[in-house]
């Protein structure tokens, strides 16, 4: 039988303007750099070979990263350059701008050009007596910060690793304040069980990150879900049965028929995604979905994935619970490592083995499983089990146990409405099965050690939920927190 084609589902001619871009691969950050002189054009002419080369030397640097597009212009050693070459830098759209000082450039030309960029700025002086870079830097950023303008500054040359760890953080860290700003968070449904710390307030959103909040109720998903076709559903259930570890039917909870209904849940939510121009969403499941139909759980992990059965793609972070500021606070910790993200709970800590247990029912990303790009062998340690009985719904939770490597543990809390970014790093552990018993057996786990002292960390942490990604990112946070005058609270 032919299935009939539904028009709610086709979109293959959906309008050049919606933006898909968070379904795409491989983002390019956009960097401009400008460049500052005397302005004597006679001694221009002496320092201008000076200035290029450590122009090209920035550019060469950046250029080795891979993911980073440049944008260069002449030099600007005059008033009416500084506003013309800025402007026109502008239009390129940047992620940030980076000014090139080598000599005692007129400062002037700098906070001129300062008018006209909106982007996070760092000015960059090379380690050299025979010119006085270094007081062309102090003047050119006390100048812009003079006007209440924000800019950087980074002392040393670009060729050396430290000095490059600095400019890469930095330019991590205003990727994501700049990319923020025109998101759209997809909220779908309301707060969850009552959790008051991961409500949104829209305004400080927008004014804050500049981040649009769009509510939807989150029975959509389940309307849009009975608009997919079995066939499509089906080739995701083979999939996953090819290539998960296991996946425990138990004919009551867990059924073909209900994993089904989930994976339908799911690709209904990556078209409404798509279809709406989200950005990053978060769902509220309990107790609707969870209680009554079906747990978001095979949303959580495979929307937070850089891949599905469909193949490789962009992670779109899902924030379990509705848990809003958890969600933005993923989209940060995303745009700043480019890699997926995890969303647990505080659960447990186990004293003899001084590990804390974060666990959590859903929004935990299956790459965390072994952190392989081939997801065969991420998914051959994840298993799927039948929702527990505290929820009256039917179908899988995702289990693994996250492998070891080094994690960056982040949350963006609120006090009177103002926010602090709290930071610890620690070890993820592989740790043996059996330890799931201690807790909850169906849900994915990491066990971690931390670098704060634990109780400490718990009474000075402020959320429930806590969200990580692989490697240390301290700084990037750091900076971000720096661009976004908000506190930063190293635990």
């Amino acid at each position: 039988m032919q299935i009939k084609k539904n028009p709610e589902r086709d979109f293959i001619n959906l309008p050049k303007y919606l933006n898909v871009s968070k379904l795409e691969v491989g983002a390019t950050k956009k960097v401009g750099i400008l460049s500052f002189s005397d302005g004597r054009e006679r001694v221009h002419d002496t320092l201008k070979e000076y200035i290029a080369g450590c122009e090209q030397q920035i550019a060469d640097v950046l250029k080795q990263h891979g993911d980073i597009e440049v944008f260069t212009a002449e030099t600007i050693f005059s008033n009416c350059q500084a506003a013309e070459v800025s402007r026109k830098m502008q239009g390129y759209q940047l992620d940030a701008c980076i000014l090139n000082v080598p000599v005692f450039a007129f400062p002037n030309y700098a906070v001129l050009a300062s008018l006209f960029q909106e982007v996070p700025l760092l000015a960059i002086a090379p380690v050299n007596g025979l010119y006085p870079g270094l007081g062309g830097l102090q003047a050119a950023v006390n100048g812009i910060q003079q006007i209440g303008f924000s800019c950087e500054k980074v002392w040393g040359n670009i060729t050396e690793g430290t000095v490059q760890k600095k400019v890469f953080a930095f330019l991590d860290a205003a990727y994501a304040a700049s990319r923020l700003k025109g998101q759209v968070y997809g909220l779908f449904g309301g707060r969850s069980i009552g959790m008051v710390s991961g409500s949104v307030n829209p305004d400080l959103w927008l004014s804050k990150f500049g981040v649009d909040v769009d509510h939807v109720d989150q029975l959509e998903i389940l309307r849009r879900a009975q608009l997919v076709p079995d066939e499509e559903a089906q080739k995701a259930l083979s999939w996953l049965e090819n290539n998960l570890r296991r996946i425990c039917y138990d004919g009551g909870k867990l059924t073909r028929g209900s994993l089904i209904m989930q994976i339908k849940c799911y690709i209904a939510l990556k078209e409404l995604i798509r279809e709406r121009g989200y950005s990053f969403v978060g769902v509220k499941c309990h107790y609707d979905f969870s209680e009554y139909y079906y747990p978001q759980c095979i949303s959580a992990a495979f929307c937070n994935d850089p891949y599905d059965w469909d193949g490789p793609k962009e992670p779109v972070v899902f924030s379990c619970e509705a848990d809003s500021d958890g969600a933005l606070t993923m989209q940060v910790l995303k745009l700043i490592s480019g890699k997926p993200v995890l969303f647990s709970d505080f659960r447990h800590f186990l004293k003899q083995e001084d590990l804390f247990v974060f666990c959590n029912c859903g929004a935990c990303s299956t790459w965390y499983a072994a952190q392989s790009d081939d997801y065969r062998e991420n998914l051959k340690k994840v298993s799927l089990c039948p929702v527990i009985p505290k929820y009256g719904g039917q179908g899988a939770h995702v289990q693994f146990i996250a492998g070891e490597s080094q994690m960056t543990f982040a949350r963006l809390t609120r006090k009177n409405e103002t926010y602090q970014f709290q930071v610890f790093v620690g070890q993820f552990h592989d740790m043996p099965e059996e330890m799931l018993e201690q807790t909850c057996p169906a849900w994915p786990h990491g066990y971690a050690k931390v670098s704060s002292d634990p109780e400490e960390l718990i009474s000075r942490y402020h959320s429930n939920h806590i969200h990580a990604i692989s490697g240390d990112y301290t700084e990037q946070i750091k900076m971000f927190c720096k661009l976004k005058q908000i506190d930063f609270e190293q635990l």
